[in-house]
């Protein structure tokens, strides 16, 4: 809920995306009264590509992405859509260019104090 509330975020969405990176060994549960989420991987080994196809549901981002919903009428005819899927596999394809490690390094406190989150090393 702590991690929800900072990130002012769905927790359901929330608990349904940790689920995903538990079970893909991205990321391990501690149970207990101090319990909560470490990494199962080393930050350099985390792809943010990998993990973006991984959780994300949905990268539709015309009506003609949609399938088999499609509704557009012009999706037969249409160059946009060709387009917008180069342009959605290109974005993808820089994230596969960055690890974690690229996100947080030498920021890790300045996170956790906008975030308000206390920060505890665990390597």
């Amino acid at each position: 809920m702590e991690i929800a509330n900072a990130y002012a975020i769905s927790y359901n969405h929330l608990k349904k995306v940790m689920t995903k990176l538990a079970e893909s060994g991205y990321i391990t549960g501690i149970k207990g009264r101090s319990g909560g989420f470490k990494l199962a991987r080393p930050k350099e080994a985390i792809n943010l590509g990998e993990v973006f196809r991984m959780t994300i549901e949905n990268v539709a981002i015309a009506e003609c992405f949609a399938s088999p919903t499609n509704q557009c009428v012009i999706s037969p005819d249409c160059k946009l859509r060709h387009i917008l899927q180069d342009a959605t596999s290109r974005f993808i394809a820089e994230l596969d260019q960055y690890t974690l490690l690229d996100l947080v390094q030498g920021r890790e406190g300045a996170l956790a104090y906008h975030l308000e989150l206390d920060v505890i090393n665990v390597e």
